[in-house]
């Protein structure tokens, strides 16, 4: 009996090796999210944008316009799929440009609320941090 209950808990902890060796790794999920297109991704951002600042038609139009130029700057360096140095200089000067000109297409009250979302954001994000720290001093 106790045989047979030693064979099938290794039977099972085989299986989820087996089965946990064909998921993909974090890496390869964070490289599969930019891997889309610059036109999805810019897509995808600018549907964000709409819904949570609620931009009027013109407004859509061009920040899908400002997302797309952005997106297809940064393909080439999204390409490299190199997860080690992301952000890259690049990146980042690239970034810091694409919000100055959405910055520019939203009415102060928009700019209001991206302020508020970004400061939520990083409230969450020290959270998190904090909590991180207390689990590793366990």
């Amino acid at each position: 009996m106790k045989t047979r209950s030693f064979l099938l808990v290794a039977l099972m902890l085989g299986s989820m090796l087996l089965l946990n060796s064909f998921k993909p790794s974090p890496n390869a999920e964070f490289g599969q999210a930019f891997k889309r297109s610059p036109e999805t991704r810019a897509n995808v951002i600018t549907g964000i944008m709409k819904r949570k600042l609620e931009l009027s038609d013109s407004q859509v139009e061009k920040a899908y316009q400002i997302n797309l130029k952005y997106a297809q700057k940064l393909q080439p360096i999204v390409e490299k799929g190199d997860r080690q140095s992301w952000p890259s200089k690049d990146a980042k000067v690239l970034n810091k440009e694409r919000k100055a000109e959405l910055l520019a297409v939203l009415t102060p009250t928009q700019k209001e609320k991206v302020a508020q979302m970004r400061e939520q954001l990083i409230s969450r994000l020290e959270i998190t941090l904090e909590r991180l720290k207390e689990a590793d001093t366990e």
